[in-house]
């Protein structure tokens, strides 16, 4: 079903909608010619006043919506009278530029090219946000589809937004407003992204004015206008959806491929669509709800725990295996609220090596840094790759003098539950000596082992690590060693 929001559109009363939040934004504000507004009598204090916007995005108010540039800065009338003004916060605006003391030129009050003039010297404002709720169907999977990839928020292709306009105020409590002109713009359009759970943000283009009134002319006010889709969410407040449950693939995020995690290891969950935002956190303390979705595993005894998250996108997570978990199969379960969006199963093994490579495939070069020190205890630190948009290549890893020590330092997952005393390493099929495997400490989940390489890898260019951690062999990586 194709929506296109601005239409009157005929659609069944339905529980369930995707909610948008839908903002309207303006920028490059300039005025010219007479505003009248706020000119001198008993009341009025001329010549600065608070500029506000009514649209149909919002009613006016007063935040900053039309803003200026003066601030807490001294001003001049035509007389020579000059004192501080914009005291309160705001950048505003001179709303009376027809009377002889505060008419142009007069670059206290005005900023444009020949000081006639005032234009803005702040960026964009948001002129009002609204929640729009549209009909959906409940989501569902076609035959034979591994997402949700009918219903919901799927059915929202484009958000349009007519009758756009703009009217400005010279904002004052005592004496009401004053309307200074309204502006209007054509019809905004955005084409929108969304899967079954919700959009990710998106705008429109910006559009200028095509018209205005009181007065129609001459034209005083300019201003472009734009339309942002905030977000969008899949709201069922009577929980009259019934969502099939749909199956999850588990991987090691080291070596991203099928086997057995650890606890307290990084766990990467390949997934349908299970929400529409992508969100990170890192550190060593992670949520258990990002992107409006929650991980449980539950182990073999039947326990389950809520895991650490540290990436949630549509299809993708990353977590951390929750510590305590019990060897054997687990059950994971993505849930969004109450709703189960997907399952899967994990072994679970006390130990289990992974490391990271440089392409984040498990695969070649090693994510590792290296660390030469000297014999007066210098060190000097590289990395052994160099990423870009083209890919990842392996940069050459110098050893030093004969009086160097040069330490490696890999990272990975799965490794912390080992016992030092087995984990192994050989770099070229020579042993190396392991000065420590265990966690990382500034992330979660991240393990290190810090190898002391010997001298007679000098020259032997790119070699291939194997390292065990309780008898289990880790993914082979690579290094370039100068």
């Amino acid at each position: 079903m194709r929506m296109v929001l601005g239409l009157v559109l005929a659609l069944p009363a339905l529980s369930q909608v995707c909610r948008l939040s839908v903002a309207g934004l303006n920028r490059n504000r300039k005025v010219v010619g007479t505003i009248t507004a706020e000119c001198p009598n008993p009341i009025h204090s001329a010549p600065f006043g608070n500029w506000g916007v009514t649209s149909n995005f919002g009613v006016k108010h007063d935040g900053h919506q039309f803003d200026g540039w003066c601030h807490n800065t001294p001003i001049c009338d035509n007389a020579g009278n000059c004192r501080t003004d914009c005291t309160d916060g705001w950048y505003e605006w001179n709303s009376c530029t027809n009377h002889d003391l505060y008419k142009a030129p007069n670059c206290t009050l005005y900023n444009s090219a020949g000081c006639t003039g005032q234009v803005t010297a702040t960026g964009i404002n948001v002129i009002g946000t609204q929640s729009v709720d549209i009909p959906v169907s409940c989501p569902s999977a076609s035959a034979g589809a591994a997402t949700y990839d009918q219903g919901g928020c799927n059915e929202v292709r484009q958000y349009s937004r007519v009758n756009n306009f703009m009217s400005l105020y010279e904002l004052d409590p005592v004496t009401g407003d004053e309307l200074v002109q309204s502006v209007y713009y054509p019809s905004l359009l955005i084409p929108l992204e969304c899967n079954a759970w919700g959009c990710p943000a998106a705008g429109s283009e910006w559009a200028s004015p095509i018209g205005w009134d009181s007065p129609k002319e001459p034209a005083k006010v300019f201003a472009e206008m734009a339309m942002v889709v905030n977000s969008g969410a899949f709201v069922d407040s009577g929980n009259a959806c019934r969502v099939a449950v749909l199956p999850l693939r588990a991987v090691s995020s080291a070596t991203l491929s099928n086997g057995a995690a650890a606890p307290d290891s990084l766990l990467t969950l390949f997934t349908p669509d299970v929400t529409a935002a992508t969100e990170s956190a890192s550190g060593i303390t992670l949520p258990t709800t990002l992107g409006g979705v929650q991980v449980k595993v539950t182990d073999s005894s039947g326990a389950s725990r809520t895991a650490p998250l540290a990436y949630v996108s549509p299809r993708q997570i990353n977590m951390v295996v929750p510590v305590g978990t019990r060897e054997g199969t687990a059950a994971v379960t993505v849930s969004s609220g109450s709703t189960t969006r997907s399952t899967g199963t994990v072994a679970i093994a006390r130990v289990q090596p992974g490391l990271f490579t440089a392409n984040a495939s498990g695969k070649g070069t090693a994510a590792a840094v290296g660390i030469r020190i000297d014999a007066s205890g210098t060190q000097t630190a590289q990395l052994s790759f160099e990423c870009t948009s083209q890919g990842c290549t392996a940069l050459p890893l110098d050893l030093g003098s004969s009086s160097d020590q040069y330490v490696l330092a890999l990272f990975g997952t799965g490794i912390r539950g080992a016992a030092m005393e087995t984990v192994q390493a050989f770099v070229g099929g020579i042993a190396a000596q392991v000065l420590y495997a265990g966690p990382q400490p500034t992330f979660a989940g991240l393990d290190q082992v810090n190898l002391l390489l010997p001298k007679s890898l000098a020259g032997r260019g790119v070699v291939e690590i194997v390292l065990t951690a309780d008898g289990k062999n880790a993914n082979a990586v690579t290094v370039w060693i100068q």
